[in-house]
């Protein structure tokens, strides 16, 4: 127990142990929004690399494992809608933890789910997924859900019962939960993310980081240069580039020591965030690299401070408009709505005002007999303006903060059309719905809803206890770990912070070789089947000086020379094969390119190839595309040194054949 309470802006290392519920909110919809974006930018792939109709089937992976501890619920699907299904349950638990449902169940099932999704293709998949299954582990024991959720809506509810109208005061309402969560896992989250960046500068210590060509090299790689890059390369000088190149090499050391400084903590953490945002935007544009963007930006809610969110808000209510709501007091589902709405302005910008207060209406407003007990009423009090039913609706959206996607969604011609329906038969009906819904006519709930759920400040400690516990112990223990949530809890993430730093120093070629013979094998067993290694050697020592094509020249039954391969990954123009060069780009998926890179040397894989090129009539629907030969050749070059752009040194081999003698 410290002497004091510390708070994330206090100097010194105790600042590292807090962490503003705000933030943790706000990181629990990043981390959400990241998840959904991962999977959604997998969905097109979903046969490709999740089905036994693909490149990597589940039997090949399991006869061949890439790791010795390998877990998926991905394993279990052979076929594309079975693998469908998983995906769907993904998506369902991401959104769940988006927006704070049953936020401490869900914070578990997306671990077990992002683990699953990433190791079912581990043989290809990039740093981005380690760094989204560290941040998804350590956020299991911080209470995720005190702000900005669900389970926080519904907890306020539940914990002040409103009667009247006038109960809806926003003076009434109790502050917003701005308590600081002390926990080691939040001083665990800011070191998980130093580390990374940390690492990653310091495997990066060959010459061409150091003197700036390393971006050259990389900007001459087909598989991963993206439209931007491709350009820059061509565009830009040389001396540009190399100054570039050095930017993107210190950024991380920069960021770190940002983050990590222990004075002048806001101003520094601030600088730290914005040096990521340039960086992380600067890379993303000229190199693809599949996720590690997305989950680079999801740290970097969890490091805002509280100063930082009070002057967002005084910013936020200098430009804040607000709106008078008039709506039907006598209404069950209407006053119930409102209560929902009055939680979620937290910036007080919308004023409730029941339809029989005809006293209270602003001065000049006019409203048609019988009007104000059919729909809701949104009147702008500056210009008077009026919105009614859906529309009433979208322009609420549209003034409370964060919901401004929302107001656009429902003003989309056909979506507002709906809407209009859908409120319609809601108004007409509800009198039915509201008595379903347990809600009197005065708007005090009869009976608890059968959606609420429980409180997400009541038992926070003691889910993430149990989350954690599901990772580092037996079941057995579910009920000790639950009597004691806090010692508990923080037991854990010390025993995380250990693993994963004893990982770390194990698995990295910049660690001095004495400290990385120290991995006891039952953090080999944690780390692994999570999927977690830390080890952050992307484009280290140096980066790639050459570059790597694969392209099948199949012949079909009818003469023709086709390219399977490259049909489902590449978006290139239909080339004249065989090939004599890799094209100057290839706007390859981040997987497909590293199944490109990585197959002609994986033999053990070869015969799933194989059996993948030979369906290729089943994928196209024409029997005259029937595969009666084919070669697979991988194209390999020299880039072309700084100041040049033609490749030099260009290799072709066919690493796999079939049908016909290869010429």
């Amino acid at each position: 127990m410290l002497p004091r309470p510390p708070t994330a802006d206090r100097p010194g290392w105790r600042g590292w142990l807090c962490v503003d519920p705000r933030s943790l909110g706000l990181g629990r919809i990043a981390l959400g929004v990241a998840l959904l974006v991962d999977l959604f930018s997998r969905v097109p792939q979903l046969t490709l690399f999740y089905s036994n109709q693909g490149l990597l089937p589940n039997h090949t992976v399991l006869w061949q494992p890439t790791i010795p501890r390998l877990f998926s619920i991905f394993l279990m699907a052979s076929l594309p809608h079975e693998a469908a299904l998983l995906f769907f349950l993904c998506g369902f638990c991401f959104v769940a933890l988006a927006v704070g449902f049953r936020t401490r169940l869900f914070q578990f099932l997306s671990l077990l789910a992002t683990i699953s999704l990433h190791n079912r293709v581990i043989w290809i998949e990039g740093e981005g997924s380690t760094a989204l299954g560290a941040l998804c582990l350590w956020t299991l024991f911080l209470p995720l859900s005190r702000r900005f959720s669900v389970d926080a809506v519904v907890a306020s509810l539940r914990g002040r019962a409103d009667h009247t109208a006038a109960d809806l005061d926003p003076a009434r309402a109790p502050a917003g939960d701005t308590a600081p969560v002390q926990s080691l896992a939040a001083a665990g989250l800011l070191l998980q993310f130093a580390a990374m960046l940390i690492v990653w500068f310091a495997n990066r210590s060959g010459l061409a980081w150091r003197d700036g060509s390393a971006l050259h090299w990389l900007l001459h790689q087909a598989r991963v240069v993206t439209a931007l890059g491709a350009w820059a390369r061509a565009a830009l000088s040389p001396s540009l580039l190399a100054a570039l190149g050095r930017f993107l090499w210190l950024a991380p050391l920069l960021i770190a020591v940002s983050l990590l400084l222990p004075v002048g903590r806001i101003w520094a953490r601030r600088l730290g965030i914005a040096l990521t945002l340039v960086w992380v935007a600067t890379f993303a544009a000229l190199v693809n690299q599949g996720n590690w963007a997305l989950a680079v930006l999801a740290f970097l809610p969890f490091f805002l401070s509280a100063q930082d969110w009070e002057q967002a808000a005084a910013w936020a209510r200098r430009r804040r408009r607000t709106r008078l709501v008039i709506f039907d007091g006598d209404c069950g589902i209407c006053f119930f709505s409102v209560r929902l709405l009055r939680r979620m302005d937290t910036l007080g910008r919308i004023q409730l005002l029941s339809n029989d207060d005809v006293a209270a209406f602003p001065a000049g407003l006019s409203v048609e007999p019988g009007l104000l007990e059919k729909t809701v009423m949104v009147v702008d009090p500056v210009t008077g303006r009026r919105w009614l039913r859906a529309d009433a609706f979208a322009e609420i959206f549209r003034t409370l903060p964060g919901f401004w996607p929302v107001a656009l969604f429902l003003r989309l011609p056909l979506v507002r059309t709906v809407a209009v329906w859908g409120y319609d038969r809601v108004a007409i009906n509800r009198t039915r719905i509201s008595t379903w819904l347990g809600l009197a006519a005065c708007g005090v709930p009869a009976r608890t809803p059968p959606f609420v759920a429980a409180s997400p400040t009541a038992d926070n400690e003691k889910s993430a206890i149990v989350a954690g516990g599901l990772v580092f112990f037996p079941c057995r223990v579910w009920r000790w770990l639950r009597a004691r949530p806090t010692p508990t809890r923080e037991l854990l993430a010390a025993l995380m912070l250990l693993a994963l730093a004893v990982d770390t120093l194990a698995e990295n070629p910049s660690v001095p070789g004495a400290l990385r013979d120290l991995r006891p094998s039952l953090v080999a067993t944690l780390i692994g089947y999570g999927g977690l290694s830390q080890r952050w050697t992307a484009w280290a020592p140096e980066p790639p000086n050459g570059d790597r094509m694969v392209f099948v020249d199949a012949v079909t039954g009818d003469g023709r020379h086709v390219d399977p391969f490259n049909a489902a990954g590449s978006r290139i123009d239909e080339p004249t094969l065989p090939l004599t060069a890799i094209p100057a780009r290839l706007d390859e998926s981040a997987l497909f390119a590293e199944y490109a890179r990585r197959i002609p040397d994986r033999a053990v894989y070869h015969q799933a190839f194989l059996e993948w090129v030979l369906r290729y009539p089943e994928r196209t629907g024409r029997a005259a595309d029937r595969i009666a030969s084919f070669d697979a050749w991988v194209i390999d070059d020299d880039g072309p040194p700084p100041g040049e752009t033609a490749a030099r040194n260009v290799r072709r081999q066919v690493f796999l054949h079939h049908g016909t003698p290869a010429p």
